[in-house]
């Protein structure tokens, strides 16, 4: 069999699970009009009970059926599961749940209970067991904000590009010495491994070091600057490509403070898509008022400028 090959270029929207007023029961079709509205809009794909998505705020079988549902409804959208465990097999039963919903990756958060305690070779064999029994190719995901600051060494990149079942990486930290280190190594590159940078307000920076898009949540609520941004860059447009990234980098401001509350809450302000913004508990806290106008003209000057694309 020949190796898996990665997620295609391009802008991905990891979404969050909508609910109810409730706070409990799934909103299905908030869900399914937001997969639409963004498929609509471009976007490459999606990836489905990642950190936005609140994955360890819902069971296995609801994260199982909102991927199965969005999959049911856009059966060529391509969807990537995020996974979030610390013991090997619990790693393995979750990719293989999000296979079964209709997943065609699974982006992996490491094993980090241990935090500070856990070595950059321990890193490296989890992952290489996971890979390796894994029914889908996965993507290493680098976030420290959600996994007990756990940072992943370049090399230690470098040394699982190697596996074939590990076709990328998402680096969600604003470390652009890390992201330059991976994204030009050639090495890494000639392995069939694609890095996708999770934060939108440095796309082109990543893009410029070989990035080969990104996975950001913001472009949930304003997806067609995200996608222009990157297309401008294709076509040598830089100068224009920098004027549009200037105005995302001041929009995103307000998800680097508010998380995934203020992620929905645009999403809502911009598409008017959601019963409510607030997430499950601990993450049913509004934000105030006083707090959201400081960031909200950054976003009527994103919306703005996604009207005219």
């Amino acid at each position: 069999m020949s190796a898996p090959l990665p997620p295609p270029p391009g802008i991905y929207t990891p979404i969050p699970t909508f609910f109810k007023n409730d706070l409990v029961t799934i909103d299905f079709i908030s869900q399914v009009k937001h997969a639409n509205f963004l498929k609509e809009s471009g976007i490459t794909g999606l990836v489905v009970m990642g950190s936005t998505g609140e994955n360890s705020h819902l069971t296995r079988q609801e994260r199982f059926s909102i991927i199965s549902k969005l999959h049911g409804e856009l059966p060529d959208f391509t969807l990537i599961g995020g996974i979030a465990q610390n013991s090997v097999e619990d790693a393995l039963d979750e990719i293989e749940s999000v296979k079964q919903a209709g997943a065609k990756y699974a982006v992996v958060l490491p094993s980090n209970y241990f935090g500070a305690s856990i070595k950059q070779d321990g890193i490296f064999d989890w992952y290489t067991e996971v890979a390796n029994k894994s029914s889908l190719p996965i993507l290493i995901y680098v976030y420290p904000g959600v996994s007990n600051n756990i940072f992943i060494d370049p090399k230690t990149i470098k040394k699982l590009s190697y596996n074939p079942n590990i076709v990328g990486t998402k680096i969600s930290h604003g470390d652009v010495s890390h992201h330059t280190l991976i994204g030009m190594d050639e090495d890494i590159a000639n392995n069939n491994f694609s890095c996708f940078t999770g934060l939108g307000q440095i796309l082109l920076p990543a893009l410029v070091v070989g990035f080969k898009g990104t996975i950001d949540a913001l472009s949930g609520a304003t997806p067609k600057i995200y996608i222009e941004i990157l297309n401008l860059y294709n076509k040598g447009e830089l100068k224009e490509a920098a004027q549009l990234q200037l105005i995302a980098t001041r929009g995103e401001e307000l998800v680097v403070k508010f998380g995934v509350i203020g992620i929905k809450k645009a999403i809502l302000t911009a598409t008017g898509i959601g019963e409510t913004h607030l997430g499950r508990a601990p993450l049913n806290q509004d934000i105030s008022e006083a707090d959201w106008n400081q960031y909200s003209a950054h976003l009527s000057e994103l919306i703005s400028i996604e009207m005219t694309l």
